[in-house]
């Protein structure tokens, strides 16, 4: 059985400066900027990093795909390389799906998320250190709720348990359990010592809440409520968080960072670490959000509300990775201010999506390869130059 956990990590910045005119008294132009090959980039990103077997980036500007390249290879024998048809397992940037999904609800009139999440489940959720304290939807979708992110051995070993990936996962009644004081499988590490509201901090656990929230609210396992009310919609046909719904000859091999085969499994995690979608499928989930939330005549959230998920807030007491602002779910790397979006880094998957909605403009990197997210992440050499070319190209 595989064990998946997520974690985030760190950046790297490049600097450059100029010389100095013989002429003193006159100001010299700066020297024209390097034109910024992004192709050879990325193909020298695979060339210099032995143990990434494959990369995977496409752009986004006013509606239309301006940019797409890949570079290695998909397979164990390096002979397959990626399209925008090939299909990456992702890790948190599914978070940014279930945001979408929690404010349909809101938009059906059938959530409030400044209530109490226990008014919309059939248990209550407080934490057992600050029981007066209420926790909101808010909360949750900010990181803020007093969940912990706990690892193996931190809670009990089920919500870690890997499954063939064919098992359609049930998030209930294990989510109860796990929160719940005095419950079989409850463990007081679950819970941070901090109040609900005064500590940004990533929890998969809240997702995870969220996600079972949904299911809760609509009547629908979380695997088809997202086919049904996002991937549908935007003609993401390819996309989906179960295994036997995909082309198997279109998936990305999982490799460790020894680039070993790892099996498909699924887990408790699923709604954030097991969507496989593809550079050509998330451009449109990326459109649909520039566009205010619709894609070829395909609404899937308000105007209202996906300004309401973009929205940040700078945490006085923050614990995000890359010191990051937070809307509802979305993240704002401290580094790249005006952008927003998300990253994932897992044992076998590492990937970025970031949105500049002033200038309409978006972008996903996928990898099949775990827990680079240093050389990937905002902030990475990797990253300041995609933001560099950008620049260039249209900014």
């Amino acid at each position: 059985m595989k064990i998946y956990v997520q974690f985030l990590c760190i950046f790297l910045l490049i600097t450059s400066c100029g010389g100095e005119s013989n002429n003193m008294g006159a100001a010299q132009p700066s020297p024209a900027p390097t034109t910024i090959d992004m192709d050879k980039v990325l193909d020298d990103f695979i060339a210099s990093n032995s143990n990434i077997s494959s990369v995977a980036m496409l752009a986004v500007k006013d509606g239309d795909i301006f940019y797409s390249h890949s570079a290695g290879f998909i397979d164990t024998v390096n002979t397959k390389a990626p399209t925008q048809s090939t299909l990456y397992k992702t890790s948190s940037i599914a978070k940014l799906i279930i945001a979408v999904a929690v404010m349909q609800q809101v938009e059906l009139g059938l959530l409030d998320i400044d209530q109490d999440i226990g008014n919309y489940l059939p248990f209550p959720v407080r934490n057992p250190n600050f029981p007066d304290t209420v926790i909101t939807v808010r909360l949750l979708m900010q990181h803020a709720a007093g969940l912990a992110n706990p690892v193996f051995g931190e809670t009990t070993s089920d919500i870690f348990l890997a499954f063939d990936s064919s098992v359609i996962v049930q998030l209930h009644p294990l989510i109860e359990d796990v929160l719940t004081p005095g419950s079989a499988n409850f463990k007081d590490s679950v819970w941070l010592s901090d109040e609900p509201g005064t500590l940004h901090k990533n929890s998969n656990l809240g997702m995870v809440l969220l996600s079972y929230l949904v299911e809760e609210l609509s009547g629908l396992h979380f695997i088809e409520y997202s086919k049904w009310n996002v991937f549908v919609p935007l003609g993401m046909d390819k996309s989906s968080h179960y295994f036997p719904d995909l082309d198997p000859t279109q998936v990305a091999a999982l490799l460790d960072n020894n680039n070993n085969l790892t099996e498909q499994t699924s887990n408790w995690f699923y709604p954030i670490s097991g969507l496989f979608t593809s550079t050509g499928d998330w451009a449109n989930f990326m459109q649909a959000i520039l566009n205010g939330g619709e894609l070829n005549g395909n609404r899937i959230l308000q105007q209202e509300s996906v300004d309401q998920m973009l929205t940040t807030i700078t945490p006085v007491n923050n614990q995000l990775a890359y010191n990051s602002n937070i809307g509802l779910i979305w993240r704002q790397a401290a580094v790249n201010p005006g952008w927003i979006g998300h990253t994932g880094a897992g044992t076998q998957m590492t990937h970025v999506t970031e949105l500049d909605p002033a200038n309409n403009i978006g972008y996903v990197v996928f990898t099949n390869e775990g827990r680079i997210d240093a050389l990937v992440g905002p902030g990475s050499s990797l990253n300041v130059t995609i933001h560099q070319w950008l620049q260039q190209k249209l900014l």
